[in-house]
Formats: structure tokens, C-alpha cells, sequence
């Protein structure tokens, strides 16, 4: 839920590196969240999710997040894409759609 306020309320009037920069750490604080919450579920789920993560980077879908933030190392040469917010949303509904709670 914090990643969606975040990116609902992140500063319009950043420059797009430094926008960029806000966003991965916005995805890095998600990908950490979700392995401590994943720590109290059921046995498998945190591999689970980690083999969603790794499958999810092999996608040819230029513009995601996996591919701007480059695995966690802060800002890409890439711009922002305008879609970014309906992204998020798509990649939470799959999350949700993924994971028992």
C-alpha cells in the first residue's frame, strides 16, 4: 500500500533523474516489504516470490520498473514512461492475485 501512496504523491516538479531515483527507491522499499511480510506465510511463499521476481525481469516489456532501476542500483539512462502509475497498479493486482493472505 506504501508503494501506491508513494507513487500517488511522489513530487511532480523533480527533474527526471532525480524522479526517476524516487521512483526505485519507491520499487526497492516494495521488493524489501514484501520479503519481510512473506516471512510469516506459509512455507514456499518467499520462493515464490522470488521466482515471480526473476521470471518478471525476463519479460520484454520495455519501460518496467526491473529495467529502469536496474535491480536496486538507483536511477537508469531511461526516462520515465508516462504509463508508470497503471504499471504499478497492474503489477499490485498481480501480487495480490499471486499471494495467499
Amino acid at each position: 500500500l506504501r508503494l501506491g501512496d508513494n507513487m500517488a504523491n511522489y513530487p511532480q516538479d523533480l527533474d527526471d533523474k532525480r524522479n526517476l531515483q524516487t521512483i526505485c527507491a519507491y520499487w526497492d522499499d516494495f521488493h524489501a516489504c514484501t520479503l519481510t511480510a512473506l516471512t510469516d506465510c506459509q512455507e514456499g511463499a518467499t520462493d515464490l516470490w522470488e521466482k515471480l521476481r526473476r521470471e518478471s525481469k525476463n519479460l520484454d516489456f520495455q519501460g518496467s520498473l526491473f529495467e529502469l532501476c536496474g535491480g536496486g542500483s538507483g536511477a537508469a539512462p531511461s526516462l520515465l514512461p508516462p504509463a508508470l502509475p497503471l504499471l504499478l497498479a497492474a503489477l499490485w493486482a498481480a501480487l495480490v492475485t499471486w499471494l495467499p493472505f
